[in-house]
């Protein structure tokens, strides 16, 4: 198949299951090219019918695009991924940027990321700022893999990878904890699509309400806060006002809210009382 059929024929076979027919087939037929998704159109070859044919076949099974790939973009870095992880999403992006814009006037700034996951927080703020050491901390053995591959894929000697569970550790002095938390309701599992479904419960769950970890790593995690350390935290939709409470009735000042580039508050920092 040349490219232009490969592509017609993966969105309309991918129509009915995804809002981004167009983009996804771009993806996949890129993936089978062995390019670039925007240099897509300046490949010659053919593309494999056979192949592509499989791929689609799991993606109407509604298995994610990311776990069929074994690999997913985040901060402008490749992260690999699969079965067993999460998988890192845009929105989180948010919270990478807001880190780095709190450690950017100290020198050598230590950074603590909880429910690490792929690593692609920890991960990205290692590679903006090779001065500073990060730890991340993932406690499944699954996912913990593939925090372990992708600091080795992005050569980000100064990440340091523990794995623990974060409601059970605490250990170290930081300037900076981030977490990107699991933060979904358990009631809204019915709700959820397919391909979310297949990620791993661990990682989106947060108790009944979602909240669970927030409390939880806003109590313990504290104590490993340097003075005037900072606790930033991604957030689901309609939490900010939560996990700002939270924050407030543990001791935190400074608190303040970032909002996406929808309008959707997306993370929420506080800054450890020192006195």
């Amino acid at each position: 198949m040349t490219v232009l059929e490969a592509l017609r024929f993966a969105e309309f076979a991918l129509a009915d299951i995804t809002d981004e027919p167009k983009s996804e087939a771009k993806i996949i037929v890129a993936f089978l090219a062995g390019v670039e998704p925007n240099r897509l159109l300046l490949y010659s070859g053919e593309i494999d019918k056979a192949k592509l044919s499989e791929i689609i076949e799991k993606r109407r099974d509604r298995i994610p695009l990311q776990y069929i790939l074994g690999k997913w973009w985040f901060f402008s870095s490749e992260f690999l991924v699969g079965e067993g992880v999460l998988i890192p999403r845009q929105d989180t992006e948010h919270l990478v940027e807001t880190a780095l814009e709190l450690i950017k006037n100290k020198e050598k700034p230590s950074v603590l990321d909880l429910c690490s996951g792929s690593g692609c927080i920890a991960i990205s703020i290692a590679k903006e700022r090779p001065d500073i050491a990060v730890t991340a901390v993932e406690k499944y053995e699954d996912a913990y893999g593939f925090l372990l591959k992708n600091i080795e894929l992005n050569k980000t000697d100064n990440v340091t990878p523990i794995k623990a569970d974060v409601l059970e550790n605490c250990f170290g002095s930081f300037d900076l904890i981030v977490s990107n938390p699991p933060y979904i309701p358990r009631r809204d599992n019915e709700i959820l699509s397919e391909e979310v479904k297949k990620e791993p419960h661990t990682a989106l769950f947060g108790g009944e309400d979602g909240l669970l970890f927030y409390r939880e790593i806003t109590k313990l995690w504290e104590n490993a806060l340097k003075p005037d350390g900072r606790l930033a935290f991604e957030v689901g939709l309609g939490q900010a006002e939560a996990v700002e409470q939270i924050l407030k009735d543990q001791g935190f000042n400074d608190i303040t809210v970032i909002n996406d580039l929808s309008g959707i508050q997306r993370v929420v920092f506080g800054t450890v009382n020192s006195l």
